[in-house]
């Protein structure tokens, strides 16, 4: 390996939108996210508002409620 091209692998401080800060390693001094571990949907369990009114199902039933594809119909 050629000497003296590689940047520095240094500690990092990572800061995201919803104020989580932690501690990495990085060849920058700082960086910033949008979303974190904390604050992800998937990581923390917690679901978005939007996905809390409407889930896809309810959402597409409520669409094609009575719309009948050829189904025989039983009486």
């Amino acid at each position: 390996m050629k000497k003296n091209i590689h940047p520095d692998y240094q500690e990092c401080s990572v800061a995201c939108a919803c104020g989580n800060n932690f501690k990495t390693s990085s060849t920058k001094k700082e960086i910033r996210v949008g979303v974190c571990s904390q604050c992800h949907p998937f990581y923390s369990g917690k679901r978005g508002s939007r996905v809390m009114q409407d889930g896809r199902l309810e959402k597409f039933q409520k669409k094609y409620a009575g719309i009948n594809y050829g189904q025989k119909t039983t009486t």
